[in-house]
């Protein structure tokens, strides 16, 4: 191609507003560019091309053709063939401020991409060198729309790698603003956890901006969406080490995010770089990455923090609660155990006061008062006789409660701040929780005879199922006519097993009104057990009863097909229910 002289900045045909003359784009000549379809167009002036626009969107033939294309490796011939007519529609926009460039990035067409690019080279200023048309092709990459997003942008939002990959080799030395939503593109590709992105933004860039929303960084939506450690997030840490300690709107630092979302071996990763950001608090709460981490219960974290900097171990916030404080809430009880048992920097906490007076103790006791002994019986260190500021014990909260403090903790699980603990600032063990919001004392009694009901029910529709079973028994021996077939045998083994379990919860509840008689209080961990041995039994006596119909029906496939599949709904319909209730009980 030759180089094109034109005079790019030349004023176009405005009418009284100072607006673009339009010449509306008759519809055949629509479903022509749509096409790439070269006919009605080579009659046409330049001007009069410059010209065509839609009617709303004010989209030139070529944002038209570009946007119908619907495969990443498009034809480009159309595209060439009207540049080498109208070059000016290369930098022209439409509505939205969208030069050809942002729609072929949007919709990743790296060919057409390319095409542009070049063609855009191929322009210079009268009297001018071809060094200008470099120049023009800058410009056009650099153009922001209406978001002020650039092509790049469209390309990293779409996740079109090529397109980036294309750009920033184009023009490696530009750092590229945020957008409207505050977003660079650098950001958009660590936020969407895209590692060729980063990877292609960071290798062809010389100086790519970092910059995201309400003071975020690039490292910080890393953190947060990263769950392993990849080329991109060490390539990100190799090129912009000095965001380990950059700070966003609430004062985290990404070693925040990667504690609070559970990001073990990003954690892991920044502490290698940079222990002492583990120290950082943040502005509200004065929270570290170690509180953080221990309040929505990611253990393999806090052991990490506290292996990989010790001298955080003992830090407090706002409310003096250490990082043990909040894993006595979160942390299971096996978790909890090997905590205190094998880390002697933790144990050391256990008697250590916030500014109320309530030790970690305490805080066990109010939230979970049923573990509190399974969790303190080897800790040596454990003293129940503690007393807060209101003189209240931690044996007395044991036998007694604490409602206050209970509801304190409850409702930290429900503050998300200013917007940065989407969780809330402390997640209470769901099964421990889940348990109480279930059954108090009031309405155990019930509880436990509804349960012993469905479980008896289900043992006796087993027990007579295994006798009257599908296809009846020879009469000479005695033996099961289906004996032979898959289906009877998944038909007796999935009754056998939903026997096991009904009987298994009928023993447990048996179990428990006798631990009732003996200590008048009742048990939430054989509660538990005795709803999932029914549970467990339902799903094995409805694939007893699809096994059992099949066998039964299998010469008459569709209707056996049919009674199937409506069986086997029960599992979807379970499954509807349960996010039925949990959506209901987070509203």
């Amino acid at each position: 191609m030759n180089p094109v002289s034109i005079e790019i900045e030349e004023a176009p045909l405005l009418d009284s507003n100072g607006e673009i003359k339009q010449s509306q784009m008759d519809p055949n000549l629509f479903k022509a560019a749509a096409a790439g379809n070269l006919e009605p167009f080579k009659d046409i002036a330049r001007e009069v091309i410059k010209r065509l626009l839609t009617a709303k969107t004010k989209n030139t033939i070529l944002h038209v053709n570009i946007r119908s294309k619907e495969s990443e490796n498009a034809s480009t011939k159309f595209v060439e063939e009207i540049l080498e007519k109208c070059p000016l529609l290369l930098l022209q926009v439409n509505a939205k401020g969208e030069t050809p460039l942002h729609v072929a990035a949007k919709f990743g067409h790296s060919d057409i991409v390319r095409v542009l690019v070049e063609r855009a080279k191929l322009l210079q200023h009268e009297n001018e060198e071809l060094e200008s048309g470099i120049r023009t092709a800058r410009h056009m990459i650099r153009m922001t729309n209406k978001e002020k997003n650039t092509a790049l942008h469209e390309a990293v939002c779409h996740q079109n790698v090529d397109v980036v990959e294309i750009l920033t080799k184009e023009d490696p030395d530009y750092p590229y603003s945020a957008n409207n939503d505050g977003k660079t593109p650098l950001y958009m590709a660590a936020d969407y956890r895209s590692s060729d992105m980063v990877l292609a933004l960071l290798e062809n860039s010389t100086s790519a901006s970092h910059e995201g929303p309400n003071g975020k960084t690039a490292l910080h939506a890393a953190a947060m969406k990263s769950y392993f450690v990849d080329p991109a997030l060490g390539k990100l840490l190799e090129k912009k080490k000095n965001l380990i300690k950059e700070t966003d709107q609430y004062g985290w630092i990404p070693i925040h995010y990667a504690a609070y979302y559970g990001n073990y071996h990003t954690v892991n990763l920044l502490l290698e770089i940079d222990q002492s950001a583990s120290n950082i608090a943040d502005k509200d709460r004065k929270m570290t990455a170690l509180h953080l981490a221990a309040g929505q219960g990611h253990a393999k974290i806090v052991e990490a923090i506290i292996s990989k900097n010790p001298e955080c171990y003992e830090l407090v916030d706002n409310r003096g609660w250490n990082f043990l404080h909040y894993a006595m809430v979160s942390f299971g009880v096996k978790e909890l155990r090997n905590l205190l048992e094998s880390d002697p920097l933790a144990r050391s906490l256990i008697n250590e006061e916030d500014a109320m007076g309530n030790t970690p103790l305490h805080v066990l006791a109010a939230v979970h008062p049923n573990e509190f002994y399974a969790v303190t019986i080897m800790i040596a260190q454990a003293n129940d006789d503690a007393v807060n500021k209101q003189n209240v014990s931690v044996r007395h909260i044991c036998i007694f409660g604490y409602p206050a403090l209970k509801e304190e903790i409850q409702k930290l699980s429900k503050d998300v701040g200013r917007g940065q603990y989407s969780n809330g600032v402390i997640c209470i063990r769901e099964s421990a929780l889940a348990v109480q919001k279930y059954v108090t004392e009031e309405n155990y009694k019930d509880t436990r005879a509804s349960h012993l009901v469905v479980a008896a029910l289900i043992a006796t529709v087993a027990f007579a199922a295994a006798f009257t079973i599908p296809g009846g028994y020879r009469s000479d021996n005695g033996t099961a006519i289906l004996r032979r077939n898959k289906a009877f045998q998944a038909f007796i083994v999935a009754d056998s097993i939903a026997m096991v379990f009904s009987l298994s919860a009928v023993f447990t509840h048996f179990l428990m009104s006798l631990i009732i008689e003996e200590t008048k209080d009742f048990n939430e961990a054989l509660l538990v057990a005795s709803f999932c041995f029914t549970l467990w039994s339902m799903a094995a006596m409805v694939i007893a009863f699809v096994a059992g119909t099949y066998a039964m029906l299998a010469p008459s496939l569709g209707l056996a097909i049919i009674t199937c599949l409506i069986g086997l709904s029960f599992f979807l319909l379970a499954i509807w229910i349960i996010r039925l209730s949990i959506k209901e009980r987070d509203d």
